[in-house]
This record gives C-alpha cells, sequence and structure tokens, in this order.
C-alpha cells in the first residue's frame, strides 16, 4: 500500500516515465525505510494501477513507459462548477 501511494506521488500527469526513470524519482526517504521492495513489486503495483486506470501504460520501439491519467470530472461537478461561475 505504500509503495501504490508513493507511485501516485511520483508518476507524472505531463511526461511518460519508465521504470528507471520512477525508480529513480522515488524519494529517497522511502527507499530508505522500504528496504524489501523490489522492481517485482514496482511492476506489480504499476500494473494494480493500470487496471484501476489511474495509470496508462504506453509502448514505444519495445520499451513501457507510464504516465497518470488526470482523472476526470463527474458530471455533477461539472454541472456544480457551471452554475458556481455564474
Amino acid at each position: 500500500m505504500k509503495l501504490k501511494l508513493e507511485l501516485q506521488h511520483t508518476l507524472s500527469f505531463l511526461e511518460p516515465m519508465n521504470l528507471e526513470m520512477i525508480y529513480l524519482d522515488i524519494s529517497s526517504e522511502y527507499l530508505l525505510t522500504n528496504k524489501e521492495d523490489t522492481i517485482e513489486d514496482l511492476e506489480r503495483v504499476l500494473r494494480e494501477l493500470v487496471k484501476e486506470k489511474k495509470v496508462k501504460v504506453i509502448t514505444q520501439e519495445k520499451h513501457r513507459y507510464w504516465i497518470k491519467i488526470y482523472p476526470r470530472k463527474s458530471l455533477l461537478r461539472k454541472v456544480k462548477d457551471y452554475f458556481s461561475k455564474r
């Protein structure tokens, strides 16, 4: 669960990141306190985030990149925003 939260903080909405970039961008404090986490754990959590549609996987030239998906607004939220601007 901690790794999932850390990945959600690490991944970007703007730039797709490969595994190496993700691993390098994870905070050093997290890595020092969670030494038991492996690359396999990282890949497993990334797959879970893709299934939850919070992250999108992009394949380019036999390399995989992950990018965070910007959450869509619900219809109710759009209606509230519309009337609050008037």
